[in-house]
């Protein structure tokens, strides 16, 4: 099978989210068996063409002169050439900012999947007062097969295009993190990207501000962020600076560490398509406090905390329950955690999605 995957995102970028981790896992899986070829955009630093793990990774469009998004913009508009250039058999798109779906359906030489890992274009429209949504509602029937990571974004496609064809199957756990023995910890640690509008790390701060001083833990914000002094701005009008520490996006071993050395995760987040930090944080025995709001509560584990989605006083007396927990109660919990969480297996994951393509193939032919 000759595979061409669009990805709006690349492992290497240092900007990069979860999306790109999802495709590497899958695909050097696959690659024994299956030609694969990915379009990502450009970025700092980026080659034209690379191959990892028996996969080809090539490169669209460029930056011009400072604009931040113009290596997106002209990857973009470089895509109809591309796909109507390159040779295979199936297509599958990672949905994009700004309208989640595009036209590239309709220039396709082969079957298409729509992969939704971003299906945010109603919060980007009521944030830039652009009609993004409306690409985002209309371009979604123009694909006839979808793959989704939750049973909640599966329902939420349907009412809006009822004949499509649509599979769910979960993001996986890198078998790394899942720990034999499990560490107490000292801090608490926010995982991702920092930003207020999706990530609600202002609810956060906001929750943790209210936790009595005698009682915190320092709380770490790991990522990148493209709020920087916003953050900056929001910890200090609440006085958290001696608190909070912003230590970047980190990756590897050095992000299975501080995972596996905390005492809990925190996910504060107003809108997922999945919620990776959550299975990542429970592989690795921690619990997470997150609003009960799907598709969060979902992926979560018995032994995290959800409470009424954005109640920041319940949100901060969950950190605290989590803050006073003995040794051994936390360890109970971390064994839960990590049990639960061993249902998502990359192997697996990359089996179902090969079955899932397949079939595409094999109802179109």
């Amino acid at each position: 099978m000759r595979i061409l995957h669009i990805d709006p995102d690349d492992i290497d970028n240092p900007l990069s989210g979860g999306g790109p981790i999802r495709t590497y896992e899958i695909y050097k899986r696959l690659s024994q068996r299956h030609e694969i070829t990915v379009l990502t955009p450009t970025f700092e630093g980026s080659t034209d063409e690379k191959i990892r793990d028996g996969v080809r990774y090539l490169r669209l469009g460029r930056k011009i002169r400072n604009h931040g998004s113009s290596h997106h913009i002209t990857f973009f508009f470089s895509l109809p050439a591309a796909i109507r250039r390159m040779e295979y058999d199936l297509l599958v798109e990672d949905f994009m900012p700004p309208f989640s779906a595009t036209l590239n359906p309709l220039l396709a030489k082969a079957p298409v999947i729509g992969s939704v890992q971003w299906f945010f274009a109603k919060q980007l429209a009521q944030q830039y007062k652009l009609p993004f949504h409306l690409g985002e509602r209309y371009g979604i029937k123009l694909y006839r097969n979808l793959l989704v990571l939750t049973e909640q974004m599966r329902q939420q496609l349907l009412a809006r295009h009822p004949k499509a064809n649509i599979k769910v199957i979960a993001n996986g756990v890198d078998n790394g993190l899942f720990a034999e023995k499990f560490c107490y910890g000292d801090y608490i640690l926010f995982l991702g990207r920092v930003d207020v509008e999706q990530k609600g790390v202002d609810l956060l701060l906001a929750a943790y501000q209210k936790i009595p001083q005698d009682k915190r833990l320092p709380l770490y914000l790991v990522g990148h962020s493209f709020q920087q002094q916003r953050i900056e701005n929001l910890i200090a009008e609440l006085d958290l600076a001696a608190w909070v520490k912003l230590p970047g996006k980190v990756t590897g071993e050095q992000k299975t560490r501080l995972i596996q050395d905390c005492r809990f995760v925190c996910v504060p987040s107003r809108e997922e398509t999945f919620g990776m930090v959550i299975t990542e944080a429970c592989a690795s025995g921690k619990p997470v406090v997150l609003f009960d709001k799907s598709p969060m509560r979902e992926v979560a584990s018995p032994a995290c905390q959800r409470v009424a989605p954005f109640d920041v006083d319940a949100y901060s007396q969950a950190m605290q329950d989590f803050i006073e927990l003995t040794p051994e109660q936390m360890q109970l919990k971390s064994a839960v955690a990590g049990d639960w969480a061993r249902q998502f297996c990359w192997d697996e994951i990359a089996l179902q999605q090969e079955q899932f393509y397949q079939s595409v193939i094999e109802a179109q032919a």
